[in-house]
């Protein structure tokens, strides 16, 4: 925090293919998505950093998604 800057191994993951459907044809491309699993490290400073800014940060009210204590089932 104090140097101003998050080192590049911070943002390094590795994506991991998701079967959507194992019910349907796990050779079609369409069937998977990618997530990416991050380092512990960089998820720990990620809410530090969250912790620390939380009262400077303002949404919209309408935004639901990637909101403490809400998401997009709220919208509904």
């Amino acid at each position: 925090m104090s140097h101003g800057y998050v080192p590049n191994s911070f943002g390094v993951g590795v994506i991991v293919p998701l079967v959507k459907d194992k019910t349907g044809n796990i050779n079609n491309v369409d069937n998977y998505r990618g997530i990416t699993l991050s380092p512990a490290i960089s998820k720990l400073f990620e809410m530090v950093v969250l912790d620390m800014c939380d009262d400077a940060l303002q949404t919209d009210s309408l935004q639901f998604g990637f909101k403490n204590k809400t998401g997009t089932a709220d919208a509904i």
